[in-house]
């Protein structure tokens, strides 16, 4: 081998060695990747980061498939800074990438108009609207509507019922930080009382007419999400007719109602002031005499989140509560604590209490079979609770608690004669506790597929003599269960169960309620599909109040309409 022959691979080898340590320190010093010091990377493998109460999140600023921005190869390469390099490429290059695009489940889609129209058996038609439409950037106008009838469901008498209550909202952005709403709705309801009739001269018949509107308003003003101030008012009227003058059943109330509060900021992170006052009062009649009635509120509340885990809440309020029997002044604390254990494990615990008044519409609609000549009057509640929440998977959660409350002058139902079904029901006030326990389940298999949910509760409503307060139940089921089997068809059931209830006669009670019920929707197009329901599948004979029987296994069938 000669020697000029051995400088020449030696040679090579010397390139071999040196070009790859060259390429990379040029590389190095013209990449756009940031440099990883090894120090770094060791450091970074020991390090953990931990914030209780929040759930897991990427870091912010690190993204596993980061963007590498790329040059064009056939530019003269090492001509550029850095800065010139980024300068030249495209700025949808430098943008940060767009966030996974957002599906909400398929009964919640984004749809201006939803109508829904059927008719079940015994002659019950029944319809259901809702609408929004958005008249310019700042400004909207919405409305809905709910209907539903029968004829017919009893042998032998009258049974008919109509329920109606249609609503409607406009709302507004004045400047950027204020918002002006108004909304209004009616209502038109009827049935028969046809457990009545016996008491009725021959061929006579008695119904219950319900009619009312309202009429509301509501200015607010945030800077942000904390700081603003909000007030609110409006009025409510609600005529209870019947159509027969052998019972004295007239009646008619005007509620008025206005509130204002004001929050602002602490000086402490998440923490928040608030001061708000009110008032809610009433005139109705009782026979040809009229009565008032008047709740006055005035209060402040603090609320801060300590360490991102605990959240406190406060309130100390004053109330004044005026009726036809006595007018008090009542001091209404309130403390809720809520605490972060872990991940999905919360536990929240409550202690209130406060006066309340219910209005002589909410009497009616609780209770359609109940006389006219009632007196209204202010109950005042005691009431501790506590709960335990656990999300131990996406969209799954177990929950159950405990309640306490002692109640002064509670409202509750009895008959005015001891003979059932023969008479209204009359409202009575006494003095009750109530110890409540109860289990949840919240369950989603499949997401938008397979959804369970389920709650079990148990209670004592108990009177001062020790007597159950009656028609209340110790113990209930509510349950429901969503499958979609494929995207166009979504299937429904339900059951609710309610245990034996005492009617306050001695002796009698009413036997327990099981309700079954399911529901059929079928998308025949994004925007027209068809429904089948059917309630009270096992043809259950019940009653809610004594003497007054349900509606038997009614079928339903319709059309939906989305915009």
């Amino acid at each position: 081998m000669s020697r000029n022959f051995t400088l020449f691979l030696f040679s090579i080898f010397l390139l071999v060695l040196t070009v790859p340590s060259i390429a990379q320190q040029q590389d190095t010093e013209n990449s756009l990747l940031p440099e990883i010091d090894p120090q770094d990377i060791e450091i970074r493998s020991q390090f953990k980061a931990r914030f209780p109460g929040i759930r897991r999140q990427p870091i912010l600023g690190f993204d596993p498939t980061p963007r590498v921005y790329q040059v064009d190869p056939n530019r003269q390469p090492f001509m550029e800074t850095q800065e010139q390099v980024v300068a030249n490429l495209p700025v949808s290059e430098l943008s940060r990438p767009n966030p996974p695009g957002y599906n909400p489940m398929t009964y919640s889609e984004n749809i201006q108009a939803y109508s829904r129209l059927g008719y079940g058996s015994y002659s019950s038609p029944e319809a259901t609207f809702w609408g929004v439409h958005r008249l310019s950037e700042t400004s909207y106008v919405g409305g809905d509507l709910d209907f539903s009838s029968s004829d017919g469901h009893l042998d032998g008498q009258p049974s008919s019922f109509r329920f109606f209550n249609a609503n409607a909202e406009y709302a507004t952005k004045l400047d950027q930080d204020t918002r002006l709403q108004f909304n209004a709705g009616g209502q038109s309801d009827f049935h028969y009382l046809y457990q009545l009739e016996n008491l009725l001269p021959a061929q006579q018949q008695l119904g219950k007419d319900y009619t009312g509107f309202h009429l509301g308003g509501e200015l607010s003003r945030f800077q942000n999400t904390i700081d603003g101030w909000n007030l609110e008012a409006g009025l409510q009227y609600f005529d209870v007719d019947l159509e027969d003058d052998t019972f004295t059943g007239d009646v008619n109330e005007t509620v008025y109602r206005a509130s204002f509060a004001k929050r602002w900021a602490g000086n402490n992170v998440s923490e928040t002031f608030t001061v708000k006052g009110g008032v809610r009062s009433g005139v109705y009649d009782i026979g040809d005499q009229q009565e008032g009635w008047t709740t006055l509120q005035g209060g402040v509340q603090y609320q801060r989140l300590f360490n991102y885990i605990t959240k406190v809440t406060g309130e100390a309020n004053v109330y004044y509560a005026a009726d036809f029997v006595e007018d008090k002044v009542y001091f209404a604390p309130s403390l809720q604590l809520e605490h972060t254990f872990a991940e999905g494990l919360k536990i929240t615990g409550k202690a209130e209490g406060k006066p309340y008044l219910k209005s002589v519409r909410q009497h009616h609609e609780y209770n359609r079979f109940i006389a006219s000549d009632n007196i209204l009057r202010h109950a005042y509640e005691i009431k501790a609770s506590g709960e335990v929440s656990l999300e131990y998977f996406r969209g799954s959660t177990l929950h159950g608690g405990v309640s306490y409350s002692n109640t002064k002058n509670l409202p509750y139902y009895s008959q005015s004669t001891p003979t059932p079904g023969n008479s209204f029901y009359r409202i009575n006030y006494e003095n009750a506790t109530n110890f409540r326990i109860y289990a949840g389940l919240t369950h989603q298999l499949l997401p938008e597929r397979f959804w369970v949910n389920g709650r079990i509760y148990a209670q004592s409503p108990k009177l001062d003599g020790g007597d159950k307060v009656p028609f209340q139940e110790s113990w209930g089921i509510n349950s429901s269960v969503h499958i979609s089997p494929i995207k166009r068809i979504t299937v429904e059931g339900w059951l609710d169960y309610i245990g034996k209830r005492e009617t306050g006669i001695t002796g009698q009670e009413l036997d327990g309620i099981f309700l079954l019920g399911a529901q059929v929707d079928l998308e025949i197009t994004e925007r027209f599909g068809a429904y089948f329901r059917g309630v009270n599948l096992l043809d259950d004979n019940y009653q809610v109040w004594e003497g007054y029987s349900e509606r038997p296994l009614q079928l339903y069938g319709g059309v939906t309409v989305k915009l």
